[in-house]
């Protein structure tokens, strides 16, 4: 289980990671046909919705 935790912990770090690249991205950059600001944004919000499913995961494991 130590591994599980661990595994988890970091998957919900580099998500995290990837979400605040991403609206640096629709902050800075200009639009194009396929990746729009909202494009950005909804990466974004996408990656933090997984980090936010693992931190329930790995809070549901600490508790046993």
């Amino acid at each position: 289980m130590v591994k599980r935790e661990k595994r988890l912990g970091k998957q919900e770090e580099s998500l995290l990671k990837q979400a605040e690249k991403h609206r640096i991205k629709a902050m800075t950059q200009k639009g194009r046909k396929d990746t729009t600001h909202e494009y950005w944004l909804g990466e974004a919000k996408r990656f933090e919705e997984q980090a936010r499913k693992r931190a329930e995961m790995l809070k549901k494991l600490k508790k046993k």
